[in-house]
């Protein structure tokens, strides 16, 4: 599996007062899927995704981005191939009408007003938000602000999108919205990663898991891997099993087969045991 980030004994540490973000980590994400940071509040997450962006550069250890290790020299082109979308949309909105602000990512790439307009419009089509083009994004609802957050980061046309907490703050709906832009971002050949605590989110999305805490890997690898094989590295990282995991974890017997993880699957195991139970389907 060919990875998009290597992280190799990456150590980083904000001040000398104060513990390494990052503690000699090790990790690998995989390119062109869907993969989820968890870990609990100080774990280094964010710490983690500034060194994905270019923002931030590693007191030791390397990290890689497509098979090239990132060095002073090319590490402000980071920006153009990995995109952020952070908790809070109003940390990036800046512009007084929503199209302005989705153009104003491409412009800072040094297109010319026309072309990075065009993308602007080519985003807010594709994310189905051109209605709010001429509205003002802090008037906007959050889940507003935060799609039109996503649209000025798709404009950019990165090969890496990386959401923090997408789904923080958001209704129901709101949520299902994020996801199925997600979702539309990996259809067009793009890695995403998200950094969240949503475990229910990792269960249904994510083909990989990066678990950190403490500025170091706890384990990388699949959902059902980590939920039905080593959840003890959940309750080490203060996480909780999804909620289906939580109905089924202690009733389920390993002779009734895979334990289910979504909720798609907790659907047709309950289909299956109420139709053996009456005889019908």
């Amino acid at each position: 599996m060919e990875p998009v980030f290597v992280f190799k004994h990456v150590r980083y540490q904000y001040n000398k007062d104060r513990a390494a973000a990052l503690n000699g980590i090790d990790f690998e994400i995989p390119l062109r899927k869907k993969t989820a940071i968890v870990g609990p509040n100080g774990a280094g997450k964010s710490t983690l995704i500034f060194h994905m962006n270019g923002l931030y550069s590693c007191a030791s250890g390397e990290v890689w981005f497509k098979g090239e290790q990132v060095s002073k020299a090319n590490q402000s082109d980071l920006v153009r191939h990995v995109g952020v979308v952070f908790q809070d949309p109003d940390d990036q909105i800046i512009s007084m009408t929503v199209r302005d602000d989705i153009a104003f990512g491409p412009t800072q790439l040094g297109l010319p007003a026309g072309e990075a307009f065009r993308k602007a419009d080519e985003s807010m089509e594709l994310l189905h938000i051109s209605h709010l083009a001429k509205l003002n994004p802090h008037e906007l609802s959050f889940g507003q602000k935060k799609q039109v957050a996503i649209a000025g980061i798709v404009a950019m046309d990165p090969d890496v999108v990386i959401l923090d907490e997408p789904m923080a703050f958001l209704d129901p709906a709101g949520q299902k919205r994020v996801q199925e832009i997600m979702n539309l971002l990996m259809a067009k050949g793009k890695t995403v990663i998200v950094a969240t605590h949503n475990m229910q989110l990792v269960a249904e999305w994510a083909d990989h898991v990066v678990v950190v805490k403490d500025g170091q890997c706890l384990g990388s690898l699949t959902p059902r891997e980590l939920f039905c094989q080593h959840p003890h590295l959940l309750k080490e990282a203060h996480l909780e099993l999804p909620l289906v995991l939580q109905l089924f974890s202690g009733l389920w017997e390993e002779q009734s087969g895979p334990m289910p993880v979504t909720m798609e699957e907790a659907r047709a195991v309950l289909s299956r045991l109420l139709t053996n139970k009456t005889g019908t389907l």
